[in-house]
């Protein structure tokens, strides 16, 4: 592509961005020499690999992790203009000959180097061919550990004429990228096939402009410098996203980015993976507030691309073999050569009635399990449904609409026929947005059916607001009355389903600790109205406070000190936040660990009350893959944060709270801690 700015939506991104301190870019390749001009005044490091002997580097590499990380760094004025030259980068050189290279151990080690120095943004420049697509146990963690991170990680697709696999692309949470030629049909020796399904994006990777180790300038070709631009788009995307005021969460933006994709065409588009990059859609989606489906009519797919070679098909074993008596001489068919076959010597224009691919899959895995904190409600699948049930109620029946005559019609009739529970569409929305449709299997099935009916008529009786429901959540898909496409949640069991009004939750939370440190009991609390099957999980149907575990209960002197009015309406704000926050993934271990904790008021309110007696008030909080972590599990540390509003000499102080996420019911490990933090 002799310009990238022939990109759509390349230009518009400039303009809103040249990239965000904040926004962490690591690539892994050989030795860059930022010595070359297009680096001047860049903020980028280049770093050895820990784990290399002290062997010369030599050429190896170098000319290619100089041009690639150019792309992204190059700055302002010079030959080589990046797309994020205000980012922060590591150049990490993680192989310097043809050994080091190979290792995937030593690719393993360069993620996890780049994770503890807090890279979000991963650019993995090396292709270990596969003939299986399989990674070893340590590349394969090492990805994990990325995902549970929050980062993102790009790699090349290869470019083996779809023979073979690359490692670490070909696995299932690592953004693939194919190659397109600059008139926009796949070229010849790009990878694809079903390993790189759901989780891959075609980058133009013809004729793309880099610097050179000569300190002059050069266009390369392949997967591995389409790659380099998609990892750029992503980090201009995500510096654009917090500079505008969004979170930083380069996750979102890699799923944005599949979902907006424009679908390969002509002849040649078996041989994409995924789509054409699409940044005008993922602009008008991530910073303009579009939907997938609106930027997609505001910005509809280009000419159909020039027609290319079609994958070869796969070959099929013969039905029937030779009788062993025969004396025929059997000649096996030779396969095709894809290096022949995909070739192009003319790249006409496009072919009249090529077909369209109709939608990108984005890189989603399940069954992924998931906690979801949000409101249950019920509706009717089809008409027919609803009249079936009037009918055998005597009503009109419209319990979607709210009222709360018909929710206990309709609780009552299933109390009676709790089998008719099946007919119903559950729903659970986050923030008001329908998410999920719940499907109680199993042996619990009717009890997890009875405890959503439960559920549904709390909240229109008013008497609870969220309910926290964990499960699994499926690839089936189930369509809402509204049109609205949501994925099936399957729930087997009715531990950790709750129903629950966070002020009360705060506020008994809060009597529970002053009482357990020793003062005496606040008696005068209404009873918390939530629907558990937990022995000493519910209230007291004398409306005493919630109990708690022995074995948890702390005794730091400031808890003895009554909360204020002050300390419960911050500890109803926290829970608040974490239930109604934007952009939530219930099926992310780290946003698993969150919302469990805000379902547990004790320990919570256990760091506001101990913070707020002390003169601090809460900050911020963040997640942190626990060091912690015990063997088979998933432990997260959720930390709080607080700090004195009118002594800035004064050091912060922390909280701590270690959660593993391995199982659909998130357990607790250990205590609460507390220590002095950093500003």
């Amino acid at each position: 592509m002799p310009d990238l700015d022939s990109l759509p939506g390349i230009r518009e991104l400039r303009t809103r961005t040249r990239g965000d301190a904040r926004v962490f870019v690591t690539v892994l390749d050989g030795e860059a020499r930022i010595e070359h001009p297009a680096y001047v005044g860049a903020n980028v490091v280049a770093h050895r690999g820990y784990w290399l002997d002290d062997r010369e580097a030599g050429s190896f590499g170098t000319a290619h992790a100089t041009h690639i990380a150019s792309i992204m760094f190059g700055q302002p004025g010079s030959e080589v203009e990046g797309l994020v030259p205000d980012c922060r980068g590591l150049l990490l050189g993680a192989g310097v000959d043809e050994e080091t290279v190979e290792d995937e151990l030593g690719i393993a080690r360069a993620i996890e180097f780049a994770l503890a120095q807090g890279a979000r943004i991963i650019h993995c420049a090396f292709c270990h061919p596969s003939q299986t697509g399989k990674a070893q146990s340590w590349i394969a963690d090492a990805v994990r550990k990325a995902e549970e991170y929050g980062a993102v990680i790009i790699a090349p697709a290869g470019n083996d004429y779809g023979e073979l696999w690359c490692v670490p692309s070909a696995l299932p949470t690592v953004l693939a990228v194919g190659a397109l030629a600059d008139d926009g049909a796949p070229m010849h020796f790009t990878n694809f096939g079903s390993r790189y399904d759901g989780h891959s994006i075609m980058g133009p990777g013809e004729n793309v402009l880099g610097a050179s180790t000569d300190g002059d300038v050069v266009r390369e070709n392949g997967t591995s410098v389409a790659a380099p631009v998609v990892t750029a788009i992503i980090a201009a995307l995500t510096s654009a996203v917090i500079q505008a005021g969004g979170p930083l969460d380069p996750q979102r933006v890699r799923r944005v980015l599949l979902e907006t994709a424009r679908p390969c065409t002509g002849a040649g588009a078996d041989r994409c993976i995924g789509g054409e990059v699409a940044v005008d859609r993922a602009i008008a989606v991530l910073l303009d507030g579009m939907t997938v489906e609106a930027a997609r009519r505001a910005f509809p797919d280009g000419p159909c691309a020039p027609d290319a070679p079609s994958a070869i098909p796969e070959a099929v074993a013969p039905k029937t073999g030779m009788p062993p008596h025969s004396n025929a001489v059997h000649h096996p068919e030779v396969p095709p050569d894809p290096r022949e076959v995909y070739k192009r010597e003319e790249r006409g224009p496009a072919a009249p009635g090529a077909v369209e691919v109709s939608s990108i899959t984005p890189s989603l895995r399940y069954p992924a399990i998931a906690f979801v904190i949000g409101s249950v409600s019920v509706e009717f699948p089809d008409e027919t449904t609803r009249e079936m049930f009037a009918e055998a109620m005597g009503s009109t029946l419209v319990p979607t609409d709210g009222r709360l005559d018909d929710v206990e019609q309709l609780v009552a009739h299933l109390d009676q026929f709790p089998a008719d529970a099946r007919r119903l569409t559950w729903v659970v929305s986050l923030d008001g947005e329908p998410r999920y449709r719940v499907r109680p299997v199993g042996v619990y099935a009717r009890e997890v059916f009875d405890t959503l009916a439960a559920l549904v008529l709390g909240s229109a009786r008013g008497e609870i607001t969220v309910a926290s429901i964990p499960g699994e959540a499926l690839d089936d898909m189930t369509i809402l009355a509204d049109g609205t496409v949501v994925r099936d949640l399957r729930v087997a069991s009715l531990r950790g389903i709750y129903g629950w009004h966070p002020e009360q939750v705060a506020r008994q939370s809060l009597a529970t600790l002053h009482m357990n440190a020793g003062a005496p009991a606040v008696t005068d609390l209404d009873p918390l109205p939530m629907v558990s099957t937990d022995v000493g999980r519910a209230t007291a149907e004398d409306g005493s406070v919630l109990e708690s575990d022995g074995a948890q209960l702390l005794d730091w002197p400031r808890l003895r000190v009554p909360a204020s009015a002050e300390v419960e309406a911050a500890v109803t704000d926290f829970l608040r936040l974490v239930y109604f926050r934007a952009h939530q993934e219930p099926e992310v271990s780290r946003e698993r660990a969150l919302n469990f904790v805000a379902t547990n008021g004790y320990q919570v309110s256990a760091a506001f009350l101990d913070a707020m007696n002390d003169g601090l008030e809460y900050v911020d909080h963040r997640l942190e893959y626990s060091p912690f972590a015990r063997v088979g599990g998933s432990c997260w540390d959720v930390v709080l944060c607080f700090r004195d509003p009118e002594d800035a000499r004064r050091a912060d102080r922390e909280y701590r709270l270690t959660v593993d996420v391995v199982e659909p019911l998130p357990v607790t490990v250990g205590r609460l801690r507390a220590w002095a933090g950093t500003r």
